[in-house]
């Protein structure tokens, strides 16, 4: 008995050891654990609130009025009154974010709205930020203040920021909209009334003053407040030059 005892004494010392081994291992596998998912999270699809603001703007923003996005768009619903009685009667915003993304994918039979103007984690980002800013108060803040068109500064970013392509035809933007009359070799245009950079600026701020035959008056935004006059000249500037 004397000798069991000793030998079990003797033994602690090493059962300690590893005993402590144990956990150090289990440690360091938790570490790797965390290490991993950390960078797992690097490569995964979240929602990005500044990519879907200045997408919004730019794809959505012509036809849709979203206060925190700056646009007054009248041919979609404004989406800020669409939800407006829901999100006050508790509806939660992941639900409104769900409802936006299938609309973006999956559009009403018969609408003016093309299906898939965005896909992928593009549409995501854009149903999360219409989620997160419609019904809301206040203005965006840091990074996502500058998101879209308060960011722009070159007409050709401007003209891309405000969504101008969804609604006109410019050959060298890509845009091919025939919402609003063609913008192609406007500086000859037949269309223009006066001196041509009093035109398009006149355009830009009062756009029902001069509406070109065959096209409807309340269409386009006014952009007064939106852009400052540095940007509207660099948008005319843009428009008229070759």
């Amino acid at each position: 008995m004397s000798l069991a005892r000793n030998t079990a004494v003797a033994q602690a010392p090493g059962s300690a050891a590893r005993a402590r081994f144990r956990v150090q291992s289990l440690c360091a596998a938790l570490l790797a654990a965390a290490v991993a998912l950390t960078l797992g999270a690097c490569g995964r699809d979240e929602d990005d609130l500044s990519n879907g603001k200045a997408l919004f703007t730019q794809k959505c923003g012509s036809c849709h009025s979203l206060t925190r996005a700056g646009t007054e768009g009248q041919t979609g619903p404004n989406l800020d009154t669409a939800f407006r009685a829901a999100l006050d009667n508790g509806l939660s915003r992941d639900t409104v974010e769900g409802i936006v993304h299938r609309q973006i994918l999956h559009p009403r039979r018969n609408s003016v709205m093309p299906a898939e103007l965005v896909t992928g984690q593009d549409a995501s980002d854009v149903a999360a930020y219409v989620a997160y800013a419609t019904h809301r108060s206040g203005e965006d803040q840091g990074a996502l203040a500058q998101a879209g068109l308060a960011g722009a500064t070159t007409g050709e970013q401007i003209f891309t920021a405000a969504g101008c392509a969804g609604c006109h035809t410019l050959s060298k933007a890509g845009a091919n909209g025939t919402i609003g009359p063609s913008l192609n070799d406007l500086a000859s245009s037949g269309d223009v009334k006066g001196n041509p950079e009093d035109y398009v600026k006149e355009s830009l701020l009062d756009p029902d003053k001069v509406v070109v035959q065959g096209f409807q008056p309340g269409v386009m935004p006014s952009f007064e407040g939106k852009l400052t006059d540095k940007q509207i000249q660099a948008l005319v500037e843009y428009l008229l030059g070759d």
